[in-house]
């Protein structure tokens, strides 16, 4: 008997605890509190908190349509009709999504989707018990970046920063492939930055409009995180802000449930939240929207899953300063923005690139004549900074944007080991000037010459004008080169690079993160103020992963061939070299044949 009392009492214990775990799991919710799929009938009064103007929580009456079971497999969700008049002005609002849904006096779950255009403001609910699941299957101690997720990117071929970012594009698109509400994007970014990357934030998942002014100039620092109030998710925060803005479902002691629906679908995430402000609901026949502005940033967003996104009140979250200075030409003075980004491997290079494009327009868009010099640093954590220092000239501040943001991203995105940015700084000059030319002809001084001999390149280059200047290059044959005919080829900074690609791509590949970081300086030591001059060489040796083996003996070459062998080789391509400064942007090549007697 007594050891029958033992276990009864440890049994009820167990089954207590189960219990608590399970209510914690958002399983067994308090039936006071809540209301299920179960219990919901059509002839319920219902109602929703949201806000439509300031920061003023109001409720909304709605109608209960329908109760929509197995959407998918182990979803449901709840239709219903709005019957507040601002509703039936606006059709369904984008903003709305996370607002709280009251059914007979209990809390049912939140607007999660709706339909643009429609004639009637129709919402899809998210039940309460799925959305209180988000986080419940993931410790916080396995959350972000705890072992990387790389982006699909093939680190093993020559990196090209433009073919990362549209494979990113790509993933991020995939990524929201699955439908939800798209939520507003707040940008204190010019219109015409707005309405350059908006098919690309659409892409996201986002509704992007352009504001400014500061929250604190409208209702001051001190917004709550409440129910029925706005939830924004700070991409960038400082002097340049770009935020998401939804509503807040429910908060329980310092945890709080948003959305009804994923952000971005990652799962563990890391990204400020914050409070809002809403300046009103512009109500459009395509997509209504609220149009707000964020807040202090006030906890962290740490789940992000299909039902909603959950956060912690008062955790500060991971994000990289920013610094960007600007001097601009027809700016009396210069201004230096201080802000911040969030840390999150698809978003943040999208998000850098807008930001960095904004602080150069801030003061009006670029002429159609315009230079760019830019310089940027981005320190990594137990690395030497990754240093860029280059000119673009007609091509806005995007080849600035896409170099910094495509790095970023690339840390970001690998393979190897988490990559910390600690910072990230730059510097852009806008002077109203055209320096683009093209390599348009060259000639030799000479068409054949002998080994350990000068030769001197006279190239033509032409401007958008057709105005041509001529410049000067020399190269000289390497010693014991072998009699014939060899290719000389003129080639602008591009078009070397690639030049380099083809014949070295050992010197763009990655293995691991010292690699990696190498191979992007590599990249950014090109400047597109240069003019080269290269021809290639015959050369014996093999590449071993990075390493350039040059000149090995005949029997070295074939015992490190031998196919048995684990690492694999390439063989080793040579070539000679020259390059000049000039003062122009200079694309395209020419070749010309020099005969070595």
């Amino acid at each position: 008997m007594e050891r029958s009392g033992v276990f009864l009492r440890k049994t009820a214990i167990s089954a207590v605890l189960i219990l608590l775990f399970l209510n914690s799991l958002g399983f067994g919710l308090d039936a006071g509190k809540y209301i299920s799929v179960d219990e919901i009938n059509t002839d319920m009064e219902a109602y929703c908190l949201t806000v439509y103007s300031g920061t003023k929580v109001e409720r909304f009456d709605l109608e209960v349509l329908s109760v929509v079971k197995k959407v998918s497999p182990g979803r449901n969700l709840i239709l219903v009709k709005g019957l507040d008049e601002r509703f039936k002005d606006s059709s369904a609002v984008h903003g709305c999504s996370g607002s709280p849904v009251f059914i007979d006096g209990r809390l049912a779950g939140a607007l999660a989707a709706g339909w643009d255009g429609s004639l009637e403001p129709l919402y899809l609910v998210r039940p309460i018990a799925e959305m209180r699941e988000t986080g419940s299957a993931e410790s916080p101690d396995s959350r972000v970046n705890s072992a990387p997720m790389a982006s699909g990117y093939d680190y093993s071929r020559p990196i090209d920063l433009d073919a990362f970012l549209q494979e990113n594009l790509d993933l991020i698109e995939r990524q929201q492939a699955q439908p939800r509400m798209a939520l507003p994007l707040a940008m204190s970014l010019p219109d015409e930055v707005c309405e350059e990357n908006r098919q690309t934030f659409q892409k996201m998942g986002f509704v992007p409009f352009s504001t400014s002014g500061d929250i604190a100039s409208e209702a001051g620092s001190d917004i709550p995180l409440e129910q029925g109030g706005t939830l924004s998710v700070v991409l960038c925060g400082g002097d340049i802000s770009l935020a998401a803005i939804g509503t807040v479902t429910e908060i329980d002691g310092d945890q709080l449930y948003g959305f009804g629906h994923s952000f971005m679908g990652q799962g563990a995430t890391d990204l400020p939240m914050a409070a809002g402000f809403i300046h009103t609901v512009v109500a459009h026949r395509q997509s209504s929207f609220k149009f707000g502005t964020a807040g202090p940033v006030q906890g962290t967003l740490l789940f992000d899953q299909a039902a909603a996104v959950r956060g912690t009140i008062g955790q500060t979250p991971k994000t990289i300063p920013l610094k960007i200075h600007v001097k601009r030409y027809n700016d009396p003075q210069d201004r230096t923005y201080d802000c911040f980004v969030a840390v999150e491997r698809n978003y943040t290079p999208r998000v850098l690139m807008v930001v960095l494009d904004g602080a150069g327009q801030m003061q009006g868009s670029l002429p159609a004549e315009h230079t760019v010099a830019y310089q940027g640093k981005i320190n990594v954590r137990g690395y030497e900074p990754i240093q860029i220092d280059n000119t673009s000239s007609g091509r806005g501040i995007i080849p600035a944007a896409m170099e910094m943001g495509s790095a970023v991203g690339l840390f970001l995105n690998n393979p190897f080991e988490e990559v910390v940015i600690e910072s990230l700084e730059a510097d852009l000059e806008i002077n109203p000037e055209d320096r683009l030319s093209t390599v348009w002809a060259a000639d030799l001084s000479q068409v054949t010459a002998k080994p350990g001999q000068t030769v001197s390149v006279s190239v033509t280059l032409k401007s958008r004008r057709s105005e041509e200047n001529t410049v000067n290059l020399s190269l000289t044959i390497p010693e014991g080169l072998p009699k014939g005919k060899y290719t000389l080829q003129v080639l602008g900074p591009s078009e070397y690079q690639q030049f380099v690609s083809k014949m070295a791509p050992q010197r763009f590949r990655a293995v691991d993160v010292p690699t990696l970081h190498d191979a992007l300086q590599g990249i950014f030591n090109y400047r597109r103020d240069r003019l080269y001059c290269v021809m290639q060489v015959p050369a014996t040796g093999l590449v071993m992963r990075q390493h350039e083996l040059a000149d090995l003996p005949p029997t070295k070459m074939l015992l490190m061939q031998d196919a048995k062998r684990v690492i694999p080789v390439e063989p080793y391509q040579n070539w000679v070299e020259n390059s000049i400064e000039i003062d122009r942007i200079v694309d395209g090549e020419v070749q010309v044949e020099l005969t070595v007697e």
